[in-house]
């Protein structure tokens, strides 16, 4: 069983991209599963077109952690994707993240994604600091091939060098080894964009995979519930999301060189002034 998570700063697009990749997955006849680990429980919005209820948190506080209840929170999809939203705690109680580790642990413990027949899992993991809880995919084991979204701007590449942070900080830890598949850059329209996430990238030894670009046609199907690989699948953007299917369908992995978190942000300034991101400022 492949299994993968993907990163990212909120609202960099993570969930878009998730929700894409598994769209493109199962089109290719793969059996897929996308768990959303995130207290907003919108990760596979669209690709179920209406919310994922209940969540696995919730319906442990409601019924209870019996495989029977666990296995009520697994919705089916886009083309028989498995659906599941891990949830959050109670507003002001409890950590988010030990929260998403308890769910991923009752789905190992009662074995349902074999009963399901899974060939690929995504987890859609939100991160803008990786800290301890958001951490334990990687750190437990459930997905030890780490995909980072980003775009080209100046918060997207310091989270995306900051979770490359956290998997060399793992990979330190005896017993853990965690690899960065690649970069997605998630484009945001901004001058020479590709150029600018590629030179980052380049610095901190991780490979961009897949450019994005900026498209109505996503934000089309967003409004029909849908992914773009379903509403326009012979479209530009569709084919990109396809490509980057075929890509992760095999393992991959290098151990990036991130740069030191307290120096980061002074790298990513100059970048984004050699590429003129500020020039209107100036």
């Amino acid at each position: 069983m492949r299994q993968i998570s993907i990163y990212g700063k909120g609202g960099v697009g993570k969930s878009t991209v998730a929700s894409n990749l598994s769209a493109a997955l199962v089109e290719d006849g793969l059996k897929v599963m996308q768990v959303g680990c995130s207290p907003k429980s919108d990760s596979t919005y669209l690709l179920l077109g209406t919310v994922c209820e209940p969540t696995i948190l919730n319906q442990i506080r409601s019924k209870g952690n019996r495989e029977q209840y666990i296995a009520e929170c697994l919705k089916e999809g886009y083309k028989g994707v498995v659906c599941a939203e891990s949830g959050g705690p109670e507003p002001a109680q409890g950590c988010a993240g030990r929260g998403v580790l308890l769910s991923l642990d009752l789905l190992r413990k009662h074995k349902l994604l074999q009963k399901f027949k899974v060939e690929f899992v995504i987890y859609d993991v939100i991160a803008d600091v990786v800290c301890g809880g958001f951490a334990q995919p990687m750190r437990r084991g459930f997905a030890s091939e780490v995909y980072i979204v980003t775009s080209g701007e100046l918060m997207s590449l310091y989270s995306m060098n900051n979770i490359c942070y956290a998997v060399k900080t793992m990979n330190e830890l005896k017993g853990v080894e965690v690899k960065v598949g690649g970069i997605i850059n998630n484009m945001r329209g901004i001058p020479r964009e590709e150029e600018l996430v590629g030179e980052f990238c380049n610095l901190i030894k991780a490979p961009v995979v897949a450019n994005i670009p900026r498209s109505e046609l996503i934000q089309e199907a967003e409004v029909d519930r849908q992914t773009v690989v379903q509403r326009s699948p012979d479209s530009d953007v569709a084919k990109k999301f396809k490509a980057l299917a075929e890509y992760v369908k095999e393992p991959r992995g290098v151990y990036p060189e991130p740069i030191d978190p307290k120096e980061s942000i002074g790298t990513i300034f100059e970048l984004l002034r050699k590429y003129q991101v500020f020039a209107e400022e100036r």
